[in-house]
């Protein structure tokens, strides 16, 4: 039987019709590979994923051993994860990190893991500058910390608004270490289940307070024996009292007396530890096997931990501790970020060539996106058992997928590519912005009491945020508007139409919203500090999006401005918003202050100053512009 060939056009035609699906089938092979938990073999055979996934009470929250790890060497280094320049760059992530920690200190106090750039503190503690990581050992701190200390004291003294970025980074590094110590000193986690009803965990430090009940009487008059008698060796308490002072005496015995009960109590915990505490036990044999380098007693160890001592955490939380760990070995966010960069990649380039093929790969990638975006944002949910917006973290995520929905809304009524480079710019940008913020610490902590209302968080604050993600699109849609018709002939036909009728529906959704949430916003307001409006920096700058985005509807429909107008005031709303999601938060006042922070603050100023730029790009007049300069239009449809 002769083969059937196909003419050439026919075949360009089924690869053209066959592309979208193999790049969105080599994405869903890149996901896959990325969720197997990683073998004991790469950790000379010890299961460590598995050690991760060990339920802790951390900050107020139980969490996987994996999350406090990573949190943890996030505060300190800005990374998961980190090379051992002493041994040929090996990379460590944060759990097996976390066991040489406890069970080698002083190796771990060898390893490269501090930040800290900025030169005055480096001059300080006498320490070597390293551009490009700048990155220090706990033995390398050592000698320096307590000129350090004293200066974080100075610092401190001072008010917040005072401080210059020398004290921050002083109160920074201070901060990063004590983190540390306490990991160290295993003052954290809680890794203690006690035999009760309700499955409580407490540190160590609460342990010794607990074990102390039955003991109490009898270790504290020991204590107190011990130091009258160490009194009376070194002549009793005359001399003392006529030089101090008797109140002043009586002070310092006191408090010599606390401190020898409390290492009493620490002997006594310590010798009783494998019959009052089996959990912390079995972990000192996880450690001990984890020292020697004993692959088969570390997973022997890790198996008595999970039979025995996991199953007094209920189920439910059982559950989410492990949905946790998951999540933290796949890292969802990562995954999306590579993601947009894909589908604003396809997209912009179908503008140049391939037009249908890579529009609609954009479009199915762009799909897929969202199908890992809302799973990773529903088992956050899940974890911990909150609406979807808590934090600036969980706002940033949020954004980026709501951005997404309505991207591709877009792009499915107007088909011509710009929702999806919009999705795939705004979320990368929000992943970035999600990635960064992360470095603060736990993302899923426990909220303040004035915000420990789901309904309201549920409401306000999401109906907020999704304002916030429609004043971004349109903003997005105004910049290439603007970069397209100024470079471009693009915009000489009816595609110009179609942008701009984009950019004013994603607006009017974006007045709709910003108003809702901001009334729902007093109202809450009302019920929690009996004001519904109180002038709150946060309060102005949700006003503020409400009427900019009025102000553009309403120069629109009196024609005092066309596309050309409303896309300069698109790009304008985006800085109102970025003062409103992070500028109100750095002013140190009002209800919604969280901290002063130089980075996002240096962020938003070059957010600012570059979206200062595109509207001068815009005010250029139009006569200048390719896509209204009948010239080069001509030659453009020519070409």
């Amino acid at each position: 039987m002769s083969k059937v060939i196909l003419p050439a056009a026919d075949r360009y035609q089924r690869l053209q019709s066959a592309l979208p699906w193999a790049i969105v089938a080599l994405a869903i092979l890149m996901l896959v590979s990325k969720s197997f938990p990683p073998s004991p073999s790469k950790f000379d055979g010890m299961d460590l994923y598995g050690f991760g996934q060990i339920p802790v009470q951390h900050n107020g929250r139980i969490q996987p051993l994996d999350t406090v790890a990573r949190t943890s060497l996030m505060i300190i280094s800005t990374k998961q994860e980190f090379e051992d320049t002493a041994d040929n760059d090996k990379t460590y992530k944060a759990i097996e990190w976390l066991l040489i920690v406890w069970a080698q200190p002083d190796r771990a106090d060898k390893f490269r893991i501090f930040r800290t750039d900025h030169p005055q503190v480096l001059a300080l503690m006498g320490l070597p500058q390293r551009p490009g990581s700048y990155r220090y050992s706990l033995d390398e701190l050592r000698p320096g910390q307590g000129k350090l200390f004293s200066q974080a004291e100075v610092a401190e003294r001072k008010d917040p608004e005072k401080r210059d970025h020398y004290d921050v980074k002083v109160l920074e590094l201070v901060k990063h270490i004590r983190v540390y110590e306490k990991l160290a000193d295993r003052q954290a986690p809680g890794l203690i289940p006690l035999e009760d009803p309700k499955a409580k965990w407490l540190s160590v430090a609460d342990a010794f307070v607990r074990v102390a009940q039955p003991q109490e009487g009898p270790l504290r008059t020991r204590a107190s024996a011990e130091i009258d008698a160490s009194i009376k060796e070194k002549g009793g308490l005359a001399g003392m009292e006529q030089r101090f002072g008797k109140e002043r005496v009586a002070t310092i015995l006191n408090q010599l007396k606390k401190e020898r009960f409390l290492e009493l109590l620490r002997q006594t915990v310590q010798a009783d530890m494998p019959t009052a505490f089996p959990a912390a036990a079995t972990m000192e044999q996880l450690l001990d096997a984890y020292r020697d380098s004993n692959a088969a007693a570390f997973n022997a160890a890790l198996a008595v931990y999970q039979n025995q001592h996991t199953p007094a955490v209920p189920p439910e939380q059982l559950s989410r501790v492990r949905a946790e760990a998951r999540m933290n070995h796949f890292d969802p966010f990562l995954q999306c970020m590579a993601l947009y960069v894909a589908v604003g990649v396809l997209a912009a380039l179908s503008w140049l060539v391939w037009e249908k093929p890579l529009n609609r790969a954009a479009l199915l990638l762009a799909c897929l996106t969202l199908l890992v975006h809302t799973a990773a944002l529903a088992t956050r949910m899940y974890i911990g058992n909150r609406p979807p917006v808590t934090n600036l973290y969980s706002s940033a995520i949020f954004i980026g997928w709501g951005c997404l929905i309505l991207c591709l809304i877009l792009e499915a009524i107007f088909q011509i590519g710009v929702g999806s480079v919009a999705a795939g710019i705004l979320g990368f940008s929000t992943m970035m912005i999600a990635r960064f913020l992360a470095e603060s610490g736990d993302t899923l902590e426990m909220l303040q009491a004035v915000l420990d209302t789901n309904f309201w968080l549920a409401t306000h604050v999401v109906a907020v945020t999704l304002g916030y993600v429609a004043t971004f699109v349109a903003g997005l849609i105004g910049i290439i508007y603007i970069v397209r018709g100024l470079f471009t002939t693009a915009l000489s036909g009816e595609l110009g139409k179609k942008i701009a009728g984009m950019m004013y529906g994603t607006i009017c959704f974006a007045t709709l919203l910003s108003f809702t949430g901001t009334v729902l916003g007093g109202i809450w307001a009302d019920q929690s500090w009996g004001r519904f409006w109180g002038w709150d920096p946060k309060e102005n700058g949700a006003v503020l999006i409400v009427i900019w985005n009025a102000l553009i509807l309403h120069a629109r429909w009196g024609g005092l401005v066309k596309a050309r107008g409303m896309a300069i005031l698109a790009v304008a709303g985006n800085m109102w918003t970025a003062w409103s999601w992070f500028g109100t938060n750095q002013l140190g006042i009002g209800l919604h202050a969280y901290g002063f922070d130089n980075r996002l603050a240096t962020g938003c100023a070059l957010f600012w100053l570059s979206q200062v730029l595109i509207i001068g790009l815009g005010l250029v007049p139009t006569r200048f512009w390719a896509s209204f300069d009948p010239n080069l239009a001509a030659k453009g449809k020519k070409g």
